[in-house]
């Protein structure tokens, strides 16, 4: 750094740089808003499996499709995270630990009266799907997943292209 000149001239770069170092952080709090906020239009998915490789999977696929993503690795967990923020979707395994799927749904609607989360259960088993559609999931996805299924459930259930041309 140069010399100053004049003793002031120390003082006047310092108070610019100063100015511009708030400004800077000013601005770069203002786009942490502003992305902030465009996050909360877009709508959340709850993922609940106990599979690490699933919840990766799944996860970068919703980013990618603009989507919030939470997760859950039991079914106490999903109960909790669905409760508290009241998801746009539920992906829901259904051989989850410690509360099971289908427990997992019961509870949610006949306990809790959560009637307006969607519950998607996602499940490699075809013989529980009766029974989980009749405690209240509203639509299935077999594993290995369909992606083109998965799209349709979405575009359903919490669309995303409606936000993008609202706004």
């Amino acid at each position: 750094m140069p010399v100053p000149s004049h003793p002031d001239d120390g003082i006047l770069r310092a108070e610019q740089s100063a100015s511009m170092l708030l400004t800077h952080n000013a601005s770069i709090e203002s786009t942490d808003a502003e992305l902030e906020g465009g996050s909360k239009n877009r709508p959340m998915i709850l993922i609940a499996d106990d599979d690490d490789d699933t919840r990766a999977m799944l996860r970068t696929l919703l980013e990618m499709k603009s989507y919030r993503v939470i997760e859950a690795g039991d079914g106490e967990e999903t109960i909790e995270k669905t409760v508290k923020e009241n998801p746009g979707l539920v992906l829901l395994d259904l051989g989850l630990p410690v509360l099971n799927g289908l427990s997992v749904i019961r509870r949610l609607r006949e306990d809790l009266l959560i009637v307006d989360v969607p519950l998607v259960v996602v499940t490699g088993f075809d013989k529980h799907v009766e029974t989980a559609m009749a405690a209240g999931c509203v639509d299935y996805l077999m594993k290995p997943i369909d992606f083109d299924r998965l799209d349709a459930i979405l575009d359903y259930y919490v669309p995303t292209k409606s936000l993008a041309a609202s706004a």
